[in-house]
This record gives structure tokens, sequence and C-alpha cells, in this order.
């Protein structure tokens, strides 16, 4: 016990994470989600595309990946902790690439600045996103 401190005052600690908790602020972060998947351009892996998960709601943190050479993703989240994954809720998908490379492949604007590509992580399930992006019609 520190000398000094008024009991209501060593309590604060305790009764804001009470009432965060009871209002539900704050605490998506105990549903960070594992969050996979694959990126095929025509039907071929996708290596070195960025998939950037845009939260629709504004106060949870982005995710992003970036592709392998198999094409394959596994999210990381931006925000506070190193947990891989998502928090759970509805997201934009995005998927960008390099324009300065001589070699990247253009993706069409309904797959990044345009995209409606949306998903739902829901914690306790495999959240597995594969998106075959055609650039050819």
């Amino acid at each position: 016990m520190v000398r000094g401190t008024s009991p209501l005052l060593r309590l604060a600690p305790v009764i804001l994470a009470v009432c965060c908790a009871a209002s539900g602020c704050g605490d998506w972060w105990l549903r960070i989600t594992e969050v996979s998947g694959t990126v095929r351009i025509d039907g071929k892996p996708a290596k070195g595309v960025q998939v950037v998960f845009q939260p629709l709601d504004a106060s949870r943190p982005r995710a992003l990946a970036q592709t392998d050479k198999e094409g394959v993703f596994r999210l990381g989240r931006q925000g506070p902790g190193n947990r891989q994954g998502a928090a759970s809720g509805k997201y934009r998908v995005q998927l960008l690439t390099d324009t300065d490379s001589p070699n990247a492949v253009i993706i069409p604007p309904e797959y990044n600045v345009k995209s409606m590509l949306e998903f739902d992580v829901i914690p306790g399930k495999a959240n597995v996103l594969d998106v075959d992006v055609k650039t050819k019609k």
C-alpha cells in the first residue's frame, strides 16, 4: 500500500476497467482471431500482394498481410500487442501491389481502391478468405 494515496484513487483503475467492460468499449482485443487465405490472379498464385483489412467500425485496428510465393497470407494487425489475426467484425478488403515495380501485376480497381469485397471475421471460426482476381475479361 502506498502511503498518502486515498483508497478511492487506488480503486480508480479497477473501476475504469469494470465500466469499460460493462459498456463493451476496448474489448475488441480479446477477440483477435486468425485469418488466412490465398490470392490468385487469373488462377495463378499472386506473390507480394498486400492484403489490407480495413475495419468498417473505425474504432478497430486494421490488419495487414503480404502474400508469399504461393499466394498465401496470414493477417497481422496494427494496434497494441503483437497478436496475429484481426479483431472480430466486418472489414473491407483491399488488394494492393507495388505499382512502381516494372513487373507489378495491375489489380483492377474493384479489388483495391474501389473494393467492395467484404469479410466478416468471426471468433472461434476458421476465417479463410480465398480471392481469385480476374484481370482478363
